[in-house]
């Protein structure tokens, strides 16, 4: 049989379906995420989307009558009058879905009640094609609302909630089905239903398809408490010219150390390493006196310039530096 590939959006059903489904869409919803026509109590297939390919599609039935065959029997609805199912009478790809976007801050359930019933052993290649080798399959996942339709790769499933197997049985009884889909909030999902057949026919159901969970929110993430600020600046410097020294104020945000050495690359240094610590907020003063080649500079020209490195290392921090400049001046005796 040529594939016949039908893309159909159902649209609304019946003025009753329509009154249904605005009672529906006022309704409160615990987990802030709607399944539209989730337990598919309009009669009818509002909200979701079908694809086909192949003979057969996806049905809003109610008792046991096999929607294509009605001499053939079907499992009946497993919670109200209505559920979905496919019915074919040759080989197929089927495909119900529907996109719902999730709150983000908020936990969210996915739960459902899936069944099947198969005329033929469960088949189940990598792939989704009725016409690419035996397949006898029902999946349901949730992906990406970008990936393909009919997409197997693992970065576009965020989760699966059944996949037939071979050897699994050829019928499963209504089961409850379920998966978190919190670590998604904020973003939109599709909630995908696909069954596949080309070995005989394979009814697949589904119903009570909701989102909910705790309306409490998720809690963050605790954040990092913020590192120590590592600010400073400087005050006044103040020299002593009898013995060519000098004090240099220090302004820092809190406990920590201070250390200022020559900027100097090279030798000779000009001035000597001068240290202080901080126990809070506070002024520290720091010491500055000149090394043995900058004493001699001192008493042969009466002055040396510098330029200082000093470093802030605030306890539990990072360390931050600035240059200051300056000159010692050392009174020279005539």
């Amino acid at each position: 049989m040529s594939e016949q590939s039908v893309v159909r959006r159902v649209g609304l059903g019946a003025l009753a379906a329509l009154i249904a489904m605005s009672f529906l869409a006022l309704a409160p919803r615990a987990g802030a995420a709607t399944v539209v026509n989730g337990d598919f109590e309009t009669g009818n297939l509002t909200g979701w989307s079908v694809q086909d390919s192949g003979a057969g599609t996806w049905f809003a039935y109610s008792g046991t009558a096999n929607p294509v065959e009605p001499s053939a029997s079907v499992p009946p609805p497993p919670q109200g009058s209505f559920a979905a199912i496919t019915a074919q009478l040759d080989p197929g790809t089927h495909v119900l879905y529907q996109d719902v976007a999730l709150e983000p801050g908020v936990a969210h359930t996915l739960s459902l009640i899936a069944y099947y019933q198969s005329n033929a052993p469960i088949v189940s290649p990598e792939n989704l094609s009725y016409e690419s080798g035996s397949n006898q399959q029902y999946r349901i996942d949730v992906i990406k609302p970008t990936a393909p339709l009919l997409t197997l790769a693992p970065e576009d499933i965020l989760a699966t909630l059944l996949h037939t197997k071979a050897g699994d049985p050829q019928a499963l009884e209504p089961k409850t089905l379920t998966a978190d889909l919190t670590p998604f909030g904020g973003q939109t999902v599709r909630l995908r239903f696909v069954e596949v057949d080309n070995q005989g026919p394979l009814n697949a159901g589904a119903d009570s398809i909701s989102i909910g969970g705790p309306a409490t929110p998720v809690a963050p993430t605790p954040l990092s408490p913020a590192p120590p600020s590592n600010a400073f600046s400087f005050g006044k410097l103040k020299l002593n010219k009898k013995n060519g020294t000098a004090t240099l104020k220090v302004n820092v945000p809190g406990a920590g150390k201070l250390t200022a050495v020559d900027a100097k690359k090279k030798a000779p240094k000009r001035i000597k390493k001068a240290t202080g610590t901080s126990a809070a907020r506070e002024t520290v003063t720091l010491h500055l006196k000149a090394t043995g080649a900058g004493m001699k500079t001192l008493e042969e020209k009466g002055e040396l310039q510098f330029k200082a490195l000093v470093t802030f290392t605030p306890t539990g921090g990072v360390a931050a530096s600035q240059n200051r400049k300056g000159k010692l001046k050392l009174k020279i005796s005539s």
